[in-house]
C-alpha cells in the first residue's frame, strides 16, 4: 500500500493498493492539513499514523494513529495525540520497545520554540503514553538510526520565528533516554537521510532557504552530506550539494551503484526546479539523477516482483 498525505481538508487522504494496474484507490481518511504518514507495527499490529498540521476551527491540533482492522480489512481509529502543527512522525524500536517521536512545528502561529515528543507503547494500556520531550525549533523531521550499539535521533529545526540559521541536533540513546550528542548548524532543515556504503556512515541533510528578520529569503543554498568519524566520536562534514529549497533526500542502491536523490521545490523564482548533476562525483561514491519537477515534496523506493519504483508526490 501507498499513503499520501493530502492538505486538503475537504478531500482527506487516501491509501491505494498496489495492483496489476498499478496502484488502486483503498481508503479515503479524513485528516487535517495532513504533511506525512508513518507506518509501523507492534507485535502483530499494524498501525498508521499521520501528521495533521492543523487542527478543526477552535479545536486543538491533534494527530491520529490508526490500526489495521483484519475483519474489517481496512484501517481505523486507534489513538487521538495532541500535536502542534505536526510535520512528520519516526516510528523506531530500542530494546524490543517500540516508541514514535513527532516532529511539532510550531504552536500558534507564532511559537516555534517549542518541545518536540517521544511516546512509548505500554504494554498493560495498550497506547501510547508521553516518555519523553525534546526541546526543538521549528521541528520539520526526525531521523532515527542505529549504528553498532548505539541509537540515534537526530532532528531537522527549521526557524525560530526570526530565522532559519539554528541548529538541528543528533541525540543519542544513553541509559533509557536521549541525550544530546552534535548540534549542526542548518537553514531550514526539512529532512535528514541517513545512509550507509559499505562500512561508512552518512547524514545528509535538506536545507530549505536562509531567511534572516525581514530580509529576502535565498533558495538556492548548499545541502550537506555529513560522515560519521568514529575515531573523532561525531559527524563530519563530507560534502556540499547545491540545492532549491531542498525538502527531502532519498537513498538507495541499485546492484553496486547508490543513489541521493533530492525533492527540489522552489528556487527563488519558479517551482519549476528541474536540474541534472550529471555523473558521478570526484569520490565516486554517488551517482545523482536530476528531475526534479514541480514542487517536489516528498518520494519513496520500492520495490515489486524485481522491479524498482520511485513514487513522488508534487505539490501544485
Amino acid at each position: 500500500m501507498a499513503a499520501m498525505a493530502h492538505r486538503s481538508t475537504a478531500s482527506g487522504s487516501a491509501l491505494y493498493l498496489w495492483t496489476r494496474k498499478g496502484f488502486q484507490l483503498y481508503q479515503n481518511i479524513t485528516t487535517q492539513k495532513a504533511l506525512a504518514w508513518r507506518h509501523f507495527s507492534v507485535g502483530k499490529r499494524t498501525f498508521l499514523v499521520v501528521s495533521n498540521s492543523e487542527g478543526r476551527p477552535k479545536e486543538t491540533d491533534v494527530s491520529v494513529i490508526y490500526k489495521w482492522s483484519k475483519r474489517r480489512k481496512q484501517f481505523v481509529h486507534f489513538q487521538t495525540l495532541q500535536t502542534h502543527c505536526a510535520q512528520d512522525w519516526e516510528a523506531f524500536k530500542i530494546n524490543k520497545q517500540t516508541y514514535l517521536a513527532v516532529a511539532n512545528h510550531r504552536q500558534g502561529n507564532n511559537n516555534h520554540t517549542i518541545d518536540s515528543v517521544i511516546y512509548k507503547w505500554n504494554m498493560l494500556t495498550k497506547s501510547f503514553e508521553v516518555y519523553q520531550m525534546l526541546p526543538t525549533t521549528g521541528a520539520y523531521d526526525w531521523e532515527f538510526f542505529t549504528v553498532g550499539p548505539y541509537h540515534f535521533l537526530v532532528v531537522a529545526n527549521a526557524f525560530d520565528g526570526v530565522t532559519t540559521s539554528v541548529d538541528s541536533a543528533i541525540y543519542v540513546w544513553v541509559n533509557g533516554s536521549f541525550q544530546v550528542f552534535q548540534t549542526i548548524k542548518t537553514f531550514c532543515a526539512t529532512d535528514w537521510e541517513m545512509f550507509k556504503i559499505g562500512s561508512r556512515v552518512f547524514l545528509v541533510v535538506a536545507n530549505g532557504h536562509r531567511y534572516q528578520g525581514n530580509g529576502p529569503g535565498r533558495y538556492a543554498i548548499n545541502s550537506t552530506i555529513y560522515e560519521l568519524d568514529m575515531n573523532g566520536q561525531m559527524f563530519v562534514r563530507f560534502q556540499d550539494i547545491i540545492t532549491y529549497s531542498a525538502v527531502d533526500w532519498e537513498f538507495f542502491s541499485l546492484g553496486e551503484e547508490h543513489f541521493l536523490v533530492v525533492a527540489n521545490s522552489f528556487n527563488g523564482e519558479s517551482y519549476s526546479t528541474a536540474f541534472s548533476t550529471g555523473g558521478r562525483d570526484m569520490k565516486a561514491l554517488f551517482l545523482f539523477i536530476g528531475f526534479q519537477p514541480l514542487g517536489v515534496v516528498t518520494g519513496n523506493l520500492f520495490s515489486s516482483k524485481g522491479e524498482s519504483y520511485l513514487i513522488y508526490s508534487i505539490s501544485p
